[in-house]
């Protein structure tokens, strides 16, 4: 049985967010979609926009 913040599977994550980017998550959020599902996809984006952005900028110039 799990305790605290993290189990075998996630940890919990507490942030303070601007009230006017949580009206605007509000507005774009889809139908039955949870806030936690909306973060966690968009830190998956941010991710693979990261890692798209480091291989570029190590790649060998010509």
């Amino acid at each position: 049985m799990a305790t605290g913040s993290r189990n075998n599977k996630s940890q919990q994550i507490v942030s303070r967010v601007p009230l006017d980017l949580i009206g605007e998550l509000e507005k774009v959020k889809e139908e039955g979609e949870s806030t936690a599902g909306f973060v966690v996809a968009s830190i998956k984006g941010e991710i693979k926009r990261r890692q798209r952005k480091q291989a570029r900028d190590t790649e060998p110039k010509d």
